[in-house]
């Protein structure tokens, strides 16, 4: 799908969806028409600000969204559960879309899809049940999900963070009961239907990061663009110890110069180990690849060393610790930009050096993450390799690369024959 026509039907959707959620609510509260029409007229509002936000700020946030028709979907099925829970009680069933963003390293996305559900929350439901006690609980549940999410480094802390949300989620209702045992027992059944729904949204978390790879990285379906977590805590060298280096263009500087063993930044990246073996075999594949197509094979070796050294100093957002690095060491604007453009969640490839890092982080960090969780036999080098570039042709994120169809053949075939050697 195209860019313009994925943006089109996600609007489409989207409204559609907070009308039909105001409409639930309506109905089974049997509204008059002039309170129908409160109810739409607020859901429009909301769709209005979000879609604003999601189209003006396209890099911030809606390049940043995983995989589009992943989170339309439950965001949709959100909305209306959440005109349902109006009336009925549903649990924590409407909360699905945090838990497709909550492994993002994006806080403006997170924030955004947390504040849309709760406005949408308080307009169809809140207002209808006046009872802050809920709104409240549910508050601090949908802000516990973003957080625990946000903070899980494996797939194996899952059962932990499961294990804190529903201790969360009991406490939350034991203090709307008021502490009163009667009351406790009373409401059991829908504190059994909290706790069913929150495992629910948990597991569907869990299997959407293991089946679509949304873990640390650009889309779901997609492909995760960035490599698995790894322990950090390097802060940047004292002011007085730091590397400026002259600026220079590829054509003037020795590239291969970045690759010495005794360059301070290298020296950096060995002190993260299982960070630099992923680094130097991004750098390896990218340089051979680049060398494959006849492009510039040291700028992006040097791109793929450097492609997430970023995570020393902002373990939380890596992109950014990267353009302090760039500067820091003064990188040229050719490698700064193939470092910069191998996340399409920041910028797109516009050189095929930088889509060649791209290519190489999300074919490998695939690997790597299905190996790591036992799924990688169910998956052959070729189909990994067809999907990744499937997927990232139809996002567009190789469209201004500068590869001809050509190319992309014959990278195809040098992923499937080279990128899983051992």
């Amino acid at each position: 799908m195209e860019r313009i026509n994925e943006k089109r039907l996600f609007s489409i959707v989207m409204y559609l969806s907070l009308i039909l959620g105001a409409l639930i609510c309506a109905g089974i509260n049997r509204m008059t028409i002039a309170g129908m029409l409160v109810q739409v007229c607020y859901s429009l509002i909301i769709g209005v600000v979000f879609m604003t936000l999601l189209h003006t700020r396209e890099d911030m946030l809606w390049a940043q969204i995983p995989e589009k028709l992943v989170y339309l979907f439950s965001f949709s099925v959100s909305l209306c559960l959440i005109g349902a829970a109006s009336r009925y009680h549903i649990g924590l069933f409407w909360l699905l879309p945090l838990a497709v963003v909550g492994y993002l390293e994006s806080v403006e996305i997170k924030a955004v899809t947390f504040g849309v559900l709760m406005l949408d929350y308080l307009c169809n439901a809140a207002l209808v049940h006046k009872d802050i006690n809920l709104l409240v609980g549910y508050f601090i549940m949908a802000a516990a999900i973003v957080m625990i999410l946000s903070m899980l480094r494996d797939g194996k802390e899952m059962p932990y963070a499961g294990v804190i949300l529903v201790a969360l989620c009991i406490a939350l209702f034991v203090i709307r009961c008021g502490f009163q045992s009667s009351e406790i027992f009373r409401q059991r059944y829908f504190l059994i239907l909290e706790i069913s729904s929150l495992v629910f949204v948990a597991v569907f978390s869990g299997i959407l990061q293991i089946v679509c790879g949304t873990a640390g990285g650009d889309g779901a379906a997609d492909v995760p663009e960035m490599s698995p977590d790894v322990e950090a805590g390097i802060g940047p060298e004292p002011e007085e110890n730091k590397r400026q280096e002259p600026e220079a263009s590829v054509e003037s500087f020795d590239m291969m110069a970045y690759l010495q063993d005794d360059y301070p930044l290298i020296l950096q990246l060995k002190e993260e180990d299982t960070l630099y073996q992923h680094s130097y075999e991004i750098s390896r594949l990218s340089g051979l690849a680049a060398r494959e197509l006849g492009c510039n094979e040291a700028l992006a070796a040097v791109g793929g060393m450097f492609h997430e050294a970023g995570r020393m100093i902002s373990p939380d957002n890596y992109m950014e610790g990267n353009a302090v690095l760039a500067e820091q060491y003064g990188f040229p604007e050719d490698l700064a930009a193939v470092i910069r453009q191998h996340n399409t969640g920041s910028e797109i490839p516009k050189s095929p050096e930088a889509a060649v890092v791209m290519l190489s982080d999300c074919i490998v960090s695939t690997s790597e993450y299905l190996r790591k969780n036992g799924k990688r036999g169910a998956i052959s080098d070729d189909q990994l390799v067809m999907s990744i570039f499937t997927n990232r042709i139809n996002k567009g994120g190789l469209d201004e690369a500068g590869l001809t169809d050509a190319q992309l053949d014959t990278l195809k075939a040098f992923y499937v024959a080279h990128a899983f050697e051992i």
